[in-house]
């Protein structure tokens, strides 16, 4: 089977920067966006707080944390993410967010998605990548796959969310499945 593969001339990765606060802050209290993620904090999250993340994950050991924009005009587009790299075992959690719902399903997320890959396959030698995903969010959850991301398995009423349990699909690839 050949895995299908992403134009990653549509997007470019850059570190996230003081300079992205206010695109992620464009995003990152809008329920209709963040509404499908396990990650945040559950109350609105201000100008400061934002800057004291992007400070932390720019000096972090264990993150990488980009800033994904459209590769013609340099356009914000969202963010994507390793986490919780253990370097020991070489393996991270994966994330990714494209904010604005006019630029879902133009392949943004899946190039993005596959150049941070290459960053952690090719560049930070890791040996695992994984995420988990509400087994409710198909979409997010065709494109992980798409991608050549497998199962691993379902937690069940593992996140509370929204005054409901919800099962989290978690979602791995291994260095030689990429490319």
């Amino acid at each position: 089977m050949t895995m299908w593969q992403p134009n990653t001339s549509l997007v470019q990765l850059r570190p996230v920067d003081e300079h992205d606060v206010d695109d992620i802050l464009s995003w990152v209290n809008d329920k209709s966006v963040v509404g499908n993620l396990a990650s945040f904090a559950g109350k609105p999250l201000t100008r400061e707080d934002e800057l004291t993340w992007v400070r932390k994950v720019r000096t972090s050991t264990d993150e990488r944390v980009f800033t994904v924009t459209e590769a013609h005009d340099g356009r914000y587009l969202g963010q994507v993410g390793l986490h919780q790299i253990f370097w020991r075992s070489r393996v991270a959690r994966a994330a990714a967010i494209i904010a604005s719902t006019g630029d879902h399903g133009k392949g943004y997320g899946s190039a993005a998605i596959a150049a941070l890959l290459d960053v952690a396959f090719h560049e930070l030698e890791l040996h695992k990548v994984w995420l988990m995903v509400f087994r409710t969010n198909e979409r997010s959850l065709r494109t992980w796959r798409r991608l050549g991301f497998v199962d691993e398995g379902v937690l069940r009423d593992e996140y509370f969310h929204e005054d409901a349990w919800h099962d989290m699909v978690r979602l791995g690839l291994l260095r030689h499945e990429w490319r």
